[in-house]
């Protein structure tokens, strides 16, 4: 019969990993094998992989999810594609109703646990991010790459790129990953390559969106810089099209939110106003409808299009 004492001490060394725990560390902390039947035979245990203990009534979590998956595979799971991309937080990605592991060989126990990966499994690939063994950003991208939809992947690449990671670590981590039966690697080279020729990384997933709904505009450039007659800094705008002086951004609140921040909007138009310049801004609310919004930027370019035209033969 489990005990007050033998229940504290399956309370206590589960308390730091999310109510879970390994038989063998139960062993270590004085919990016999008879304990724990006892403890599960009365509801406050439940094993719902073999080996692994979770304390009965503990929240439900991604988290202690992700706890049952690694322990049941023994430490040598990983957590990788969309989870590994929750984890070190890329846009577009949530922690799922299972996580997803990867794994050096199959483990049957756990298809109930998560959604298992079989593929390379090197050391150089792995990190340690919150107790939790996990691909690094480079290899989750070439996972994601081969079987999410392009616009999360893109959210994704562009999110790790805008927070300093190296283009040239990704494409020396998809070219060694790179395999006919792998297309996750050449989707991120590709990346990679748009990367170089854009330059500088979008500055946030509602910009993302914007440039993809803007992608069929001609002429259109993206982080432009925009200067005085005499070379002197005015703005950047998130995209515009030079040739007709129009810049085109994407308004987040995150952004442009407060006394000053309206003051410095303003100012910077004023600024390229001066210049010849007008801007469009589209919010969330606008990218709901993306065929509008493609629809006013492409009647607006060519509408000053022609007022360029007809100033010029003047």
């Amino acid at each position: 019969m489990a005990t007050r004492t033998h229940w504290g001490a399956a309370g206590d060394v589960a308390a730091s990993r999310h109510g879970v725990f390994h038989r063998s560390r139960a062993a270590e902390v004085g919990l016999t094998n008879k304990a724990i039947r006892s403890l599960k035979r009365s509801g406050h245990l439940t094993e719902p992989v073999p080996g692994v203990l979770v304390v009965a009534g503990s929240p439900d979590t991604w988290q202690r999810r992700l706890e049952i998956a690694t322990l049941g595979s023994c430490g040598a799971g990983a957590a990788s594609f969309a989870t590994a991309a929750a984890l070190v937080g890329m846009d577009g990605y949530a922690h799922g109703p299972l996580p997803h592991l990867l794994l050096p060989s199959w483990r049957r126990q756990l298809t109930a646990a998560a959604t298992l990966h079989v593929g390379p499994f090197d050391e150089i690939d792995l990190v340690d991010i919150g107790g939790w063994q996990s691909t690094n950003i480079a290899r989750t991208l070439c996972d994601i790459g081969g079987c999410d939809p392009i616009d999360h992947v893109k959210l994704a690449f562009e999110s790790v790129w805008r927070h300093g990671v190296s283009l040239e670590w990704i494409r020396r981590t998809a070219e060694r990953l790179d395999h006919p039966r792998r297309p996750g690697p050449r989707v991120i080279l590709e990346l990679v390559d748009r990367a170089h020729r854009f330059e500088r990384p979008t500055g946030s997933a509602l910009e993302v969106r914007l440039g993809e709904i803007l992608a069929s505009v001609p002429g259109l450039v993206r982080q432009h810089s925009i200067h005085t007659e005499s070379g002197a800094f005015v703005a950047r705008s998130d995209f515009a099209v030079p040739e007709v002086k129009l810049a085109i951004e994407a308004h987040s609140r995150q952004f442009h939110f407060g006394s000053s921040a309206t003051d410095r909007d303003e100012d910077r138009e004023h600024q390229m106003t001066e210049q010849g310049w007008q801007s469009m801004f589209f919010g969330a609310t606008h990218m709901r409808r993306p065929a509008d919004v493609l629809h006013r930027v492409i009647t607006t370019v060519e509408r000053r299009r022609r007022d360029f035209g007809r100033v010029r033969t003047r």
